[in-house]
């Protein structure tokens, strides 16, 4: 049990450092929609690649930002891979 709560704090915690990140680093994300962004669209799009939806209105249109959202996906199928190979042993 303790390592369920450790992961999905892990993934939480994930979630909270990249949205802040991409809102810091919003020059290098574009809106499908003009609007004014706020920190919860860019938690929003931190939670959808968390997730392993990747579903949003922001998308990378710079190397840093593409570079920046790779980092996370990376970060969330190894822990998933290591998720299932914990629960599996």
């Amino acid at each position: 049990m303790k390592i369920v709560i450790r992961t999905v704090f892990f993934h939480f915690l994930c979630i909270i450092i990249f949205g802040i990140l991409y809102f810091y680093l919003k020059e290098n994300f574009a809106e499908k929609e003009e609007a004014e962004l706020e920190i919860i669209d860019y938690v929003l799009l931190s939670t959808t690649i968390q997730a392993g939806v990747g579903v949003s209105e922001l998308y990378p249109t710079t190397f840093y930002g593409k570079l920046t959202m790779i980092i996370q996906q990376l970060i969330m199928i190894c822990t998933h891979v290591f998720t299932i190979y914990i629960f599996t042993i």
